[in-house]
């Protein structure tokens, strides 16, 4: 009678010491408590090794250390053998207080992933496509030879190691996952769902210091009309294609008929926001044509004026971008037409250096030109052989307007303030 008492209450303390651990490793696998203790995995990948490594250890701490080895270990073996379904356990003690815990999967199926590409227009589709190509193998490696049993215990992990495995390629989607059991194998869809902030519409901005207006507007609105295949998309993924719109972009423009006819090639610059901003410039590597009308204010020496600009691009130097142009400026307040012949290089990117003739005075200037670019500040400046000296700062305010503040030393009022609306 004894022995069977003895027996029964050791059968009760082991109940109720497994009862106490079980719950102590569910809090752990469900919210990942921190624990150290020795306790050492295999059998499992990583990312399932790592959750399991976690919750033993917790287990671990919370088992009376008193009790031999061999008894921690088939409590061990009971709790893991509950919590960590698909999987057959065994444990064994071993020096120094550690607990091996071996996982053995006794059904295997073979994993198949279905990359679910979303909806998207060309050119983000292909794109899309050649981000994914590498994530469908990733996830069937993750998965060989895992149960469709252990997701139940794993999902978050498994869900955190697809995201890691997909951030760098597919920055601002969201991955959803869907597991299924077929007769001969096990299926885990993954579909993609944009995350905020998303593009919400697409500025295309042409601007061209060579090709007239009328070429700006007739751009622009066939750009809209393309690039409305940005729409929707995630800021963050667009961020990382910035490169490639640049390059869709440019092809797009450079197979335009104008384009083709005035032998122009375009440069573009994509910003990804809510409200992306497409800048787009174009310039003839042959001609320049421009034309302006001006409106003064500050000064009674000039009320208005009408100018045109035709150029020609030369080739005196090898590698040295050259223009030879002519311009005629019509002053409304007397009428007077001056114009001017001249040549210039470009110095650098954006700055022209040169000289011309004036026909208001007979005299030749040495001029200095920044080209104007939208949102941007630029200047020219002139000096004639005589040492007078004219010149303006300006402001492309958008692509039709600029505004200048001019000095001229020849004037009365040599400060004047001037708006121009580009033609």
């Amino acid at each position: 009678m004894d022995l069977e008492n003895s027996s029964k209450r050791n059968e009760q303390k082991y109940v109720k010491i497994v009862a106490a651990v079980l719950t102590a490793a569910t809090f752990v696998v469900l919210f990942c408590f921190d624990a150290w203790a020795s306790v050492e995995i295999s059998g499992l990948p990583q990312w399932q090794a790592a959750l399991a490594k976690q919750s033993l250890e917790a287990v671990y701490e919370g088992m009376p250390h008193e009790q031999p080895a061999s008894f921690q270990a088939e409590i061990m073996k009971t709790v893991a053998s509950r919590i960590f379904a698909g999987y057959d356990v065994e444990t064994a003690a071993l020096k120094g207080g550690v607990i091996r815990v071996d996982f053995s999967a006794p059904h295997k199926k073979p994993w198949t992933v279905d990359v679910k590409i979303p909806q998207l227009q060309s050119p983000a589709l292909e794109w899309f496509a050649e981000d994914v190509k590498s994530l469908k193998p990733g996830i069937e490696a993750m998965l060989d030879g895992v149960p469709l049993e252990s997701i139940a215990w794993s999902d978050k992990a498994l869900q955190d190691q697809i995201n890691t495995l997909a951030g760098d390629m597919l920055p601002g989607w969201e991955l959803s996952l869907l597991m299924t059991a077929k007769e001969e194998v096990c299926e885990i869809s993954v579909s993609f769902a944009p995350k905020m902030p998303m593009i919400l519409a697409v500025n295309p901005a042409p601007v061209s210091n060579s090709l007239p207006m009328v070429f700006h507007g007739e751009l622009r609105n066939k750009l809209m009309g393309e690039s409305s295949a940005f729409i929707g998309l995630p800021v963050a993924w667009t961020a990382k294609h910035s490169e490639d719109i640049n390059l869709w972009a440019e092809d797009y423009v450079n197979e335009q008929r104008i384009t083709k006819r005035s032998a122009a090639n375009a440069d573009v610059s994509f910003s990804p926001s809510q409200i992306s901003q497409l800048n787009v410039r174009v310039e003839s590597r042959i001609y320049t044509i421009g034309a302006w009308a001006a409106i003064y204010a500050g000064t009674s020496d000039h009320s208005a004026e009408l100018g045109l600009h035709l150029g020609r691009k030369v080739e005196l130097l090898s590698d040295v971008p050259m223009e030879a142009y002519a311009e005629a400026r019509l002053g409304l307040q007397d009428w007077e037409l001056s114009c001017r012949f001249g040549l210039r290089f470009r110095a650098l990117r954006d700055f022209w250096l040169g000289g011309e003739w004036d026909t208001d005075g007979d005299m030749w200037w040495a001029r200095l030109t920044m080209d104007p670019q939208l949102h941007k500040p630029y200047f020219w400046v002139r000096v004639s052989e005589e040492g007078d000296f004219n010149g303006a700062v300006g402001w492309r305010a958008t692509e039709n307007i600029s505004f200048e503040v001019e000095y001229d030393a020849r004037d009365e009022d040599r400060w004047s303030l001037k708006m121009l609306g580009n033609l």
